[in-house]
Formats: structure tokens, C-alpha cells, sequence
């Protein structure tokens, strides 16, 4: 009598073989013959190291991609990558600080005097420094028409450059000066000078400082709150911002100060 068919499921499959006695016995020399030759051939020792290896292998690349991923740029490689080139570059320290701007301004920086003067004096009266030809070149500035000097205390030749920031806090406490002219301008200075001088020199900080703003370009935001409690907001300027060190950078420059020359001119 012909044999009836039916499905069966693939796990049910070498039962069915057993039992109808058309394959093979499922045996462990069977599963065996299926393997490849060079399979066979293997030591069960060098599997276990092949599997060592690999896994070796996983857990070197995953270490480096985590470290890769979580190691933090030195200050001094992310002013060189973010930066124009500086000689001071090496004295750069970042930081998290909050400005301090209170609804009234105050501080030792704030109105005249000589506690004032004394306050902006340390900040911003810092002497010049001197770079070689190789760095001015560097710089994308020519040597040839540049002030050249020698350095007096060792004959050095070199080229009188100086440090922006101070450039900078000059033009502030010149225009801070400006405000109190009244009470400067008896004393001598920059605020003393005739008008159109003082006006032309005015207008220089000013643009000066605004180039500096924008190249800057702070993206930090300030919220809004009330501190005198009668309904008006005031700007909350105590949000932290990414900042240089300045004390750093001011030291850099006073190490590095290069005296004026008996015959160096001014500028």
C-alpha cells in the first residue's frame, strides 16, 4: 500500500528519518562527517585562542574609541586649533567664571581716583614683549616694515610686538578716563590732549573694542530677574561664561617684558 504523506516540522524531521529507516542514524560521527576537513583538523585548544584573540581584539577597539571619545584637549592644543598664532599661547588656562554685575555698579575699577587708577593700572600697564623674524612671519607680518629692536639687556635682535588684552583694557580705562574728564584732564594723559586728538584717539578705542566684541562673538545668554522687588526686570548677568585666565596671561606678559632701548623710538 502506497505510504500517505503529511507535514511535519523541520525539528520532528530526523524522528521521522529514524523511524521510516530512509536516513542514517543522527548520530555524533554524522554531524560529524558535515563538517569541513580543516574544521576537524582543529585542536579544541586553538578554537579556545581564536576566541581569546577576538576577544582581545573587541576590547582594545572599544577602549580606544571610549577614550577617544571622553579625553579632554588641552587648554594649549585648543588655543592653537581656535586662536591666531601668540608667543603667550603657552600661558592660556581656561575656566569657568561668573561676571559680577550688580543693578548698581561698583567695584575697584569703577568711578576715579588713585585706588581707581591704581586698580586699572595693574591690568593694564604691562610692557611689551619681542618676537624673532621667523615669528612675525608666522604671524603673516613683514619684518621689513616693523619695528626691529634690540633687546638691551643681551643685544638680541628681534621685533617689539605686544599683547592685545592690554591694548585692549588701555582703550576701556581711556574712555573711563573720558567720563571724568573734569577730574583728569588737570592731571595730564591721554585726556589732556587737545580736543581733536583726544576725540581722533577716542574713536580708535572705540572701534577697536568693537571689532574685538564681534570677533569674540560671546554666545553666552543672560535671564531676566527683579532685585529691587518693584515689578521692573533686570538683566541676571551672573551666568557663567568660558574664560582665559587673565592673571596667567598677565604674568606671561610681565616675565616676558622687554625693556625700551636708550635709542628706541616711541609708539
Amino acid at each position: 500500500m502506497a505510504k500517505s504523506y503529511r507535514t511535519v516540522p523541520l525539528d520532528e524531521e530526523p524522528f521521522l528519518a529514524k523511524e521510516e529507516g530512509t536516513e542514517e542514524k543522527w548520530t555524533g560521527n554524522t554531524a560529524k562527517r558535515h563538517l569541513p576537513e580543516c574544521l576537524r583538523k582543529l585542536s579544541p585548544h586553538w578554537i579556545w585562542l581564536c576566541h581569546a584573540v577576538l576577544l582581545s581584539l573587541s576590547l582594545t577597539f572599544f577602549a580606544l574609541s571610549f577614550c577617544s571619545k571622553t579625553s579632554k584637549i588641552s587648554d594649549i592644543d585648543y588655543t592653537r586649533k581656535y586662536s591666531a598664532w601668540s608667543p603667550a599661547a603657552s600661558a592660556v588656562k581656561y575656566e569657568t567664571q561668573h561676571f559680577d554685575l550688580p543693578p548698581f555698579t561698583e567695584g575697584p575699577f569703577v568711578g576715579n581716583g588713585d585706588d581707581v587708577d591704581a586698580a586699572w593700572d595693574e591690568i593694564s600697564a604691562i610692557g611689551d614683549t619681542m618676537i624673532s623674524r621667523e615669528e612675525m612671519i608666522k604671524l603673516g607680518l613683514d619684518p621689513d616694515t616693523s619695528l626691529a629692536i634690540t633687546d638691551p639687556r643681551d643685544g638680541k635682535p628681534g621685533y617689539r610686538v605686544a599683547v592685545e588684552v592690554f591694548h585692549q583694557l588701555h582703550c576701556l580705562n581711556l574712555l573711563r578716563q573720558n567720563i571724568y574728564k573734569d577730574y583728569y584732564s588737570p592731571l595730564g594723559g591721554d585726556t589732556s590732549a587737545a580736543a581733536e586728538d583726544l576725540q581722533g584717539h577716542l574713536d580708535h578705542c572705540i572701534d577697536a573694542l568693537r571689532q574685538f566684541v564681534m570677533c569674540q562673538g560671546d554666545i553666552g545668554v543672560f535671564s531676566f530677574h527683579y532685585p529691587l522687588n518693584d515689578g521692573d526686570p533686570w538683566p541676571n548677568y551672573s551666568t557663567p561664561h568660558t574664560c582665559r585666565n587673565f592673571d596667567s596671561i598677565r604674568q606671561w606678559a610681565i616675565d616676558h617684558t622687554v625693556p625700551r632701548g636708550p635709542d628706541e623710538p616711541e609708539h
